[in-house]
């Protein structure tokens, strides 16, 4: 079922044609219409609402604000000096490329993009989540606006996709697949697991992620580790959460 992006009454038409565009969803005009009737309208797909200032997606009887959430902190921490596990772990510094081939919501490339100063590229297979995406980093608040402006979103699939690029592209690639979430809480990652596909990665993909790397992979997995370690990859525990472990995967020789 085509997703809708349509506009509120500050909205944009533009941008949602724009969306629409990019991401594979069908732009609709409001046309004056209440949100009830468009919603009716719609005949059960999921409608993104774009207002000037935020986005909402509605979606099988629930309403999602578009946002940053714990992103948008981690990113106001960064700025006060503290290092992120993501730039730690990974070893992030200005002027890095970093290709984050799981966007999801955008959080970890976020944080990247504030940490290189550079462009971020994430890629997101689902159209509906990535224009959610792209509409909730356009409308970060002050602190993060700029590393927002700095995230390219693209609709594609990872497995695809990197085996289309030369060797050595980016200096990191991310990634943190959906599988591991089945703890995590929140109506975001209610609406994000609901689009995730959940296949495990494979060994492929990740030798594909580390010869697209300059230095390495780093992969997200659940505290016990089992999806590295069924990778191969070495294990390296969070001090800030218990809930999340990462793996280094060095790039190719």
């Amino acid at each position: 079922m085509q997703s809708i992006v349509t506009t509120a009454p500050s909205g944009d038409p533009g941008e949602a044609r724009e969306l629409a565009a990019r991401f594979g969803l069908r732009a609709e005009p409001r046309a004056g219409r209440t949100l009830s009737a468009v919603l009716a309208g719609a005949a059960g797909a999921p409608v993104l609402v774009l207002a000037a200032h935020r986005a909402d997606l509605y979606e099988r009887g629930r309403a999602f604000r578009a946002g940053a959430g714990m992103a948008f902190l981690r990113v106001v921490r960064a700025r006060k000096g503290e290092v992120d596990p993501i730039v730690a772990h990974a070893g992030l510094r200005a002027g890095d490329t970093v290709l984050d081939a799981t966007l999801g919501l955008g959080g970890d490339a976020l944080v990247a993009a504030h940490a290189t100063g550079t462009r971020v590229v994430g890629l997101e297979a689902d159209g509906t989540i990535a224009a959610f995406t792209q509409a909730s980093l356009r409308r970060l608040g002050t602190q993060a606006r700029d590393a927002g402006r700095n995230v390219e979103v693209i609709r594609a699939d990872h497995r695809a996709w990197l085996r289309n690029q030369p060797d050595r592209s980016f200096d990191v690639v991310l990634l943190d697949p959906m599988f591991r979430r089945s703890a995590d809480a929140g109506p975001l990652f209610d609406l994000l697991r609901f689009h995730a596909e959940h296949a495990p990665l494979d060994a492929q993909t990740l030798r594909e992620a580390q010869r697209v790397a300059r230095r390495g992979v780093l992969l997200k997995d659940a505290a016990r580790g089992e999806e590295l370690q069924r990778l191969h990859v070495v294990l390296r525990r969070s001090r800030r959460s218990a809930a999340i472990a990462f793996g280094w995967a060095p790039a190719s020789p």
